[in-house]
């Protein structure tokens, strides 16, 4: 079995391949180009040396999400720092029925699982929400399971681990001979 990435094209409903590369630093000025990204992804925070960011991209190099990604806690899970769908897929961004694309964050969750598991982290992986639908969908969708904030007051944090990232990573999964 190999990890095959894919999106879905918003208009026929279909699987379109996509690479998952290490971003790069045309990647990254992309998102403050219009139409710009919610999200600026040359922040400190972003930017840590303790965090590798990777893009999303078609088999064309069209870039269609980033996400960031930072081992915790003695390699003891993989931490989903940030996620972000390209603006023309976003669904913060656009009409529901002027998506491009759907499936990106779970594709990138998917991918952080993967990077947990080549790194030794057994697969388990953390993230937050940003929004109450956001933590209502990881918890109805994916079966994350809230975890203790950071901080207090801080946002809703979820892991994903044995079973409910197995579920998850699947997904993304084809047969050697499935061609």
């Amino acid at each position: 079995m190999f990890f095959y990435p894919f999106v879905i094209d918003a208009q026929t409903g279909k699987q379109v391949s996509v690479n998952v590369v290490p971003a790069a630093q045309a990647d990254i000025a992309a998102t403050i180009d219009d139409p710009k990204w919610q999200t600026d992804w040359n922040s400190e925070y972003l930017t840590a040396p303790s965090v590798e960011r990777f893009a999303v991209k078609s088999l064309d190099n069209e870039l269609i999400g980033l996400g960031a990604y930072q081992i915790r806690d003695r390699k003891a899970y993989v931490f989903i720092v940030y996620m972000e769908s390209a603006p023309h897929s976003n669904p913060t961004m656009q009409k529901q029925e002027d998506r491009k694309y759907y499936g990106i964050g779970a594709l990138l969750i998917a991918y952080g699982i993967k990077y947990s598991i080549d790194h030794g982290c057994r697969g388990d992986v953390v993230f937050e929400a940003k929004t109450e639908e956001l933590a209502a969908h990881y918890e109805s969708d994916f079966r994350a399971v809230r975890i203790p904030s950071e901080f207090s007051g801080g946002p809703k944090r979820y892991m994903l681990a044995d079973e409910a990232a197995w579920a998850v990573f699947s997904r993304f999964l084809k047969e050697e001979n499935d061609e």
